[in-house]
């Protein structure tokens, strides 16, 4: 899944004062290898030893319903590690995952159809 999903360092992020120091004080705490934090509208940051925050946009084109839309980044977020995806993969697989809940009426499930269609509309493919 290499390349699946580009992400890039935001500055802005780096420069939310209030935001870094909760990561600062989560990593402090617990040391993960990295930290997925969701900005709502804005989508989500992934933290990573070493490495600077990146910004992943959110993938919604419209939203009807947030309801449930935290639990898909998390469950989709852990399915995408176990399945052995990089963290920049699991993080782009939730947040498209995300998008597709949104966009529903309720709390609201994803399937793989509506997954891999969400990634073909993001590189212009159609998918079938």
């Amino acid at each position: 899944m290499a390349g699946i999903y580009p992400t890039s360092p935001v500055l802005p992020i780096e420069q939310d004062q209030a935001l870094m120091e909760v990561v600062a004080q989560l990593q402090s705490k617990w040391s993960p290898d990295f930290l997925l934090i969701t900005l709502g509208g804005e989508g989500m940051a992934l933290f990573q030893d070493g490495q600077p925050a990146h910004h992943i946009p959110t993938r919604a084109r419209e939203v009807f319903d947030v309801s449930g839309a935290g639990d898909t980044v998390i469950s989709s977020f852990v399915l995408g590690l176990l399945a052995e995806a990089t963290p920049d993969e699991a993080a782009a697989i939730s947040n498209h995952a995300a998008g597709v809940v949104v966009s529903k009426v309720g709390t609201a499930t994803v399937s793989s159809e509506e997954l891999i269609h969400a990634f073909a509309q993001d590189d212009g493919s159609s998918a079938t």
